[in-house]
């Protein structure tokens, strides 16, 4: 009778320790960097700040586990690793990409089950390229809002042994990563790619046969016509755009080279009345398109499409009428088009006195010079944008004047010195190499 009451006492501490002993469940989110989809070297810095925002917003939070590139590789590796994670957890897969287009950037993030490879969300953010700091944040709440509904819920003391998710109501699509990796997030590594492929099979997804013949020769006999194709074959140029692609050529070598008018104001000057030794100093400046040159140039061009919403113009051309310039694919694809204002100021023996930086990109609002008045702004904004395809290629313009005023404090003693100004647009890529020297 004492052993049993001894055992009757030893068998709730057993329970509460296996109880306490009993692992947590989780959610794990595989975090990757955002990608950079038009390998744009003007804002591939973004990536960092973006993925650095969603880890802020995740970390510490109730049933999360954060787990990176190198984590996912390794479940990929072997998937029986979920198998042994603690019962009830989740694996979610968080793929993020953004572009530039004009001033903005555009941020596309989804959210993946990695054990069936659904799409369980989706979200866009928009923010103007200059407020990156309110793009973090839209960013990471936006991943936030989409983890925190698969999240489990807080164990009711000894009730309930294992926390129970909430699932959101809505349907679910299938999700495009099994079947088109590269498309959804093209910074994963060769190797991913393979155990994506590794999947496909296990789901009886077939394998494309890449030793078809590329010959493409039509055959008909017994009823039956065949075809022997390549689906890796790129679309050849066609020899009758030659005459069209030679236009499109001399308009784009115009249009990424030099689209802008600019209006130079005479200079304002306003006295301090609380200190005269000093004074305020604006240049006002009028940016604008070449707007009846750049319409009438591509009217010239045999458009497949024409878009106006307000002041904005979108023309499109597709490979039935053109042969894409390579030169000019790629100048576009990489950004190494775009171009910043740049305005100088000089005294009478042409020497540097101001220099005015129109960027948004943070690097030059953080520099300084013991050389020159150094003065980086942000007011300029581009007002033609290009995007290209493998099929279409299209040419956005907004007809709008933007009016600028860069103002500075100097001595009145200086002011005297003041002669000229000139503004000229560096390439962004440039633009490193012209003001270093000055300042």
């Amino acid at each position: 009778m004492k052993l049993n009451k001894r055992m009757l006492k030893i068998i709730p501490i057993i329970l509460l320790l296996s109880i306490l002993s009993a692992r947590e469940t989780l959610t794990y989110v595989y975090l990757l960097p955002f990608d950079n989809v038009q390998n744009d070297p003007a804002v591939g810095w973004i990536a960092s700040g973006l993925s650095d925002m969603v880890q802020q917003e995740l970390m510490g939070k109730y049933g999360i586990s954060l787990k990176n590139k190198d984590d996912l590789e390794e479940i990929m590796n072997d998937r029986t690793l979920m198998l042994k994670q603690p019962r009830g957890s989740r694996n979610f897969l968080i793929l993020g990409k953004y572009n530039r287009q004009l001033d903005k950037v555009h941020v596309t993030i989804q959210m993946v089950d990695i054990a069936t490879w659904d799409e369980v969300d989706k979200k866009q953010v928009t923010e103007v390229y200059s407020h990156i700091p309110a793009l973090n944040k839209s960013v990471g709440g936006a991943v936030r809002d989409m983890v925190i509904p698969f999240l489990p819920k807080r164990a009711k003391q000894t009730a309930q042994l294992f926390p129970i998710f909430d699932e959101p109501v809505k349907e679910r699509k299938r999700h495009p990563v099994s079947t088109a990796t590269e498309k959804v997030a093209s910074n994963l590594d060769y190797k991913i790619a393979e155990l994506e492929s590794s999947m496909d099979n296990l789901l009886d997804a077939r394998k494309r046969n890449l030793d078809i013949p590329k010959k493409k020769i039509p055959q008909y006999g017994d009823g039956e016509w065949t075809m022997d194709f390549n689906v890796d074959r790129k679309v050849e140029d066609n020899p009758e755009n030659e005459i069209n692609t030679r236009m499109l050529s001399m308009v784009l070598d115009q249009l990424l080279a030099n689209p802008y008018d600019v209006e130079l104001l005479r200079p304002e000057f306003d006295y301090h009345h609380d200190d005269e030794l000093y004074m305020t100093v604006r240049f006002p400046i009028i940016y604008k398109l070449k707007d009846k040159i750049i319409k009438e140039m591509l009217t010239t061009l045999p458009y497949s499409g024409l878009e106006q919403n307000g002041s904005v113009t979108i023309f499109y051309f597709d490979k039935n009428s053109f042969n894409f310039p390579k030169r000019h694919v790629e100048s576009i694809s990489t950004g190494a088009f775009r171009t910043i204002p740049v305005m100088r100021v000089f005294d009478k023996d042409q020497n540097i006195l101001i220099v005015v930086a129109d960027t948004p990109e943070g690097y030059w609002h953080s520099k300084t010079s013991d050389k020159v008045l150094y003065v980086p702004q942000h007011q300029f904004s581009p007002l033609i944008d290009f995007e290209v395809g493998g099929w279409s290629l299209q040419v956005a313009m907004e007809t709008v004047e933007i009016e600028a005023v860069y103002e500075f404090t100097l001595p009145v003693s200086e002011v005297e010195y003041l002669n000229n100004v000139s503004l000229k647009f560096i390439n962004e890529n440039d633009l490193k190499s012209f003001l270093d020297p000055i300042l």
